[in-house]
């Protein structure tokens, strides 16, 4: 444990390393690997898997520039080290895919979107306890990236024009912190609820009582919350920010600049005027044909066959053979 904590990154390596080491032990061969995080993980193909071509699903929010300077230059030069040695990187949007050639990579890029587990997030008709426009929003509740001040701020200024709205607001983040920018927001406890941490389940079940779910981040790529709404059928609100205005359109819901509260009220009380208008099924087919575990796994086959051929032929790689 002392080591782990002293040396975290060269005790990742050496569990990857026990973990390959036994799985050949047992018979286990590997044509190609798939990397969904390129540091520290990466590493591994930088020693005892420097053989093993690697594709690589990048998804995080710290290769746009405004968030490098989170993380060292030293992290940063391996993450782009790892990138530039594999066969294929997937950012999940064309933003993302930007900020990681500016970043310096140049390996090929596809783009490949994020996964939803539609068997959770399947459409259901909305289940209204009562006349009130509800609104959801699930998060990490970190101030510096999800703008809760901003949502509460926002959602305060409409209920002040319409009192039939409610918030749900909760997440895996500081609840106390929350109940106290709540309070300082004055408002009313009628209008609002605080969630605790939730399983996918109950936030599928969340979903199905509200009519959308807000989204009011400073920075995103494309938020599997989002997507998550979408294939159980319900319109989002959301910033203008990162790869998010390349999946909600006019018939997903409604964009807003990042940090105007004024048009996050107006695009609360202009999603509730018009919510009639959303064809919540439809939203609900459209996504799932997109994000779900068949759609995202047959885009993943075709780009393991165009990067490995082999795998479709069966015929063993002898550059691949166990160390």
């Amino acid at each position: 444990m002392l080591y782990k904590k002293k040396w975290p990154v060269q005790s990742h390596y050496k569990a990857l390393e026990r973990g390959y080491r036994h799985l050949q032990k047992i018979g286990f061969q590997f044509k190609l690997a798939h990397l969904h995080v390129s540091w520290p993980s990466g590493i591994a193909f930088q020693g005892f898997l420097k053989q093993l071509p690697y594709v690589i699903t990048e998804h995080y929010s710290g290769y746009q520039k405004s968030r490098r300077h989170e993380w060292s230059r030293l992290a940063q030069h391996m993450a782009r080290r790892i990138m530039n040695k594999a066969q294929v990187v997937c950012p999940v949007s064309k933003q993302l895919a930007n900020s990681l050639q500016e970043f310096g990579v140049d390996s090929k890029l596809e783009i490949v979107g994020n996964v939803v587990n539609t068997h959770i997030f399947n459409f259901q008709e909305l289940k209204a306890s009562d006349a009130k426009f509800r609104l959801l929003h699930i998060s990490s509740l970190q101030q510096e990236t999800k703008n809760i001040k901003g949502i509460l701020s926002g959602f305060k200024k409409a209920l002040e024009k319409d009192p039939e709205l409610h918030l749900s607001i909760g997440g895996d983040g500081d609840i106390i912190w929350l109940n106290k920018q709540i309070e300082a927001h004055k408002i009313p406890s009628g209008n609002i609820q605080v969630l605790s941490a939730l399983s996918r389940e109950e936030v599928a079940q969340q979903m199905s009582r509200t009519n959308a779910f807000l989204l009011f981040s400073f920075i995103e790529n494309q938020p599997v919350v989002l997507l998550e709404s979408l294939c159980l059928g319900r319109p989002v609100i959301a910033s203008k920010v990162g790869g998010i205005p390349e999946f909600i359109g006019t018939e997903q819901g409604i964009l807003v600049e990042s940090k105007n509260e004024e048009a996050l009220a107006e695009a609360i009380l202009q999603l509730k005027e018009d919510f009639r208008n959303f064809d919540l099924q439809s939203i609900s087919i459209a996504a799932q044909a997109l994000y779900s575990y068949s759609a995202i796994a047959e885009e993943f086959r075709q780009l393991y066959l165009s990067v490995r051929p082999s795998i479709a032929s069966g015929h063993p790689d002898p550059n691949l053979a166990p160390q």
